[in-house]
């Protein structure tokens, strides 16, 4: 059974992974049918790269509804 082990209010619905690969850590995020991951920045806890992985890939779901709702409507 997968335990998320970060508990991030506004990411109910998100499952994340901490790994190290060839030497560098990475956290993954995995939700609502896609799997995302990101280098960990010197200096970032893992909290902060789930944080910034997250509202990139909300940013990116939310401008492609914004154009698909205006191209609807012309």
């Amino acid at each position: 059974m997968n335990q998320n082990p970060f508990y991030l209010r506004w990411n109910k619905g998100w499952i994340f992974i901490f790994f190290l690969e060839g030497g560098i850590a990475k956290i993954e995020a995995r939700g609502f049918g896609i799997s995302i991951t990101t280098n960990i920045k010197k200096g970032e806890s893992p909290n902060e790269s789930a944080d910034r992985l997250i509202i990139k890939e909300q940013r990116m779901r939310k401008s492609l509804y914004y154009s698909w709702i205006r191209s609807i409507k012309q």
